[in-house]
């Protein structure tokens, strides 16, 4: 995620996660895993090295991770993970004490999300946006009725991968900065047909909500015909599309906290 520009770090505190959903099917941590042989299966969640990443410092003092990051979190597993219980307090704290960057999860546990925030969360951290992850109809149904009345100050959508038409348009308030939608990738990846991501854009339109096509996916449907797009020109060809709406640079929605001056960073 951080390779276009410099305003972008990763950082994945634990690895693995358990299939729930039909989101999970085909899971690029899994794919991931059997290419690079990895000894431990993929549904086993473990610590990573970069565990303490946020407070590990250079020889010169100052911070590995840059004050003024947007720091995508924990995306080789989910922040919400029930195996991950006992390490997230610890992660709570690093979270809190970079206040100085934007620390970014997406989750498909969002049910869990009032037993896993720490004490003295309130009605959210400011440095802390949650992505509530949906696929079909049946997880809109499910998980957007528990995030919309969640105390989290900085909510996105990810309608990603999207495997049927949705309607999210009675959770579109000014409570969500965002929606972003992408396909499936990887061997063996369900089809996108651009209907329905046309269908959600309208639906962000109608709300003023800010609306961003992320990823093609690996099996593309446009006017009837299926297309086949190989992994590098996934987020490019979507990009392609041009059918962003209040988004602005950096891929940054217009109505975010979140906004960089142009002599900041630079490509």
């Amino acid at each position: 995620m951080s390779d276009n520009w410099n305003i972008y770090a990763d950082w994945n505190p634990w690895h693995g996660c358990k299939k729930i959903s039909p989101g999970c099917k085909f899971c690029y941590v899994y794919r991931q895993d059997e290419m690079y042989g990895s000894e431990t299966a993929s549904s086993e969640a473990r610590k990573t090295l970069a565990f303490n990443l946020p407070m590990k410092r250079k020889r010169d003092k100052s911070y590995k991770i840059e004050p003024g990051k947007m720091v995508f979190t924990c995306f080789t597993s989910d922040f919400l993970l029930e195996d991950a219980d006992p390490w997230r307090p610890e992660a709570w704290k690093m979270i809190k004490e970079r206040k100085d960057c934007w620390f970014y999860f997406f989750t498909k546990r969002i049910h869990r999300f009032e037993k896993c925030v720490p004490d003295d969360w309130g009605d959210g951290y400011d440095n802390v946006l949650v992505g509530c992850t949906v696929e079909n109809q049946e997880m809109v149904d499910f998980r957007l009725p528990i995030f919309k009345n969640l105390p989290i100050r900085h909510k996105s959508i990810i309608a990603s991968p999207l495997l049927e038409r949705i309607d999210i348009s009675s959770y579109l308030d000014s409570s969500i900065e965002e929606v972003s939608v992408g396909g499936e990738s990887g061997v063996g990846a369900r089809p996108c047909d651009y209907d329905w991501i046309l269908d959600l854009r309208e639906q962000c339109i109608t709300k003023e909500i800010p609306f961003r096509f992320h990823q093609t996916g690996a099996y593309f449907v446009k006017d009837g015909r299926n297309y086949r797009i190989y992994r590098k020109d996934q987020l490019s060809q979507a990009h392609k599309a041009n059918i962003d709406y209040r988004i602005g640079k950096y891929f940054v929605p217009e109505t975010a906290c979140y906004q960089w001056p142009d002599d900041t960073y630079h490509d």
